[in-house]
């Protein structure tokens, strides 16, 4: 008897810990995939949403103009005709309508930020799913 209780308890607190392991959100097969990008890239994502921006008419625009713009080669780029750009294309956006000078002031670095992310890895421009990546920053 106290062999056949002593197994029922062992069995009942392995099924408990496998129970709370499959809980645990660190242990989800979710965190088994490999990060979101693009092949050759070292643009690496470990958000869930990064590419909800994709697909919205200003990032899609943004990306299509950024993508113009270094069409010329990166090191060729001049940041403040870049920034100058992406401002108007910001004021220009109904996205942004009512808070256009709030957006332009939220976003006053990023364009020279990303001037020096796209130098470091050209392959930010593959796709706007690494470009995504390369505007939201680390999380």
């Amino acid at each position: 008897m106290k062999t056949l209780l002593s197994k029922l308890l062992i069995a009942t607190a392995l099924c408990t810990c496998s129970m709370l392991a499959s809980a645990n959100p660190q242990h989800s097969a979710a965190t088994n995939a490999a990060p979101t990008a693009d092949e050759n890239s070292n643009t690496v994502s470990i958000r869930q949403n990064d590419f909800a921006l994709c697909g919205t008419a200003f990032y899609d625009n943004l990306y299509a103009l950024t993508v113009t713009v270094f069409s010329i080669g990166a090191d060729k780029v001049i940041v403040t005709d870049y920034e100058r750009q992406v401002f108007g294309l910001i004021r220009s956006s109904d996205e942004f309508k009512g808070f256009e000078e709030e957006f332009v002031e939220h976003a006053k670095d990023i364009p020279r930020q990303l001037v020096e992310i796209i130098k470091e890895d050209s392959h930010v421009l593959d796709s706007c799913n690494n470009f995504s990546v390369a505007l939201v920053g680390p999380p």
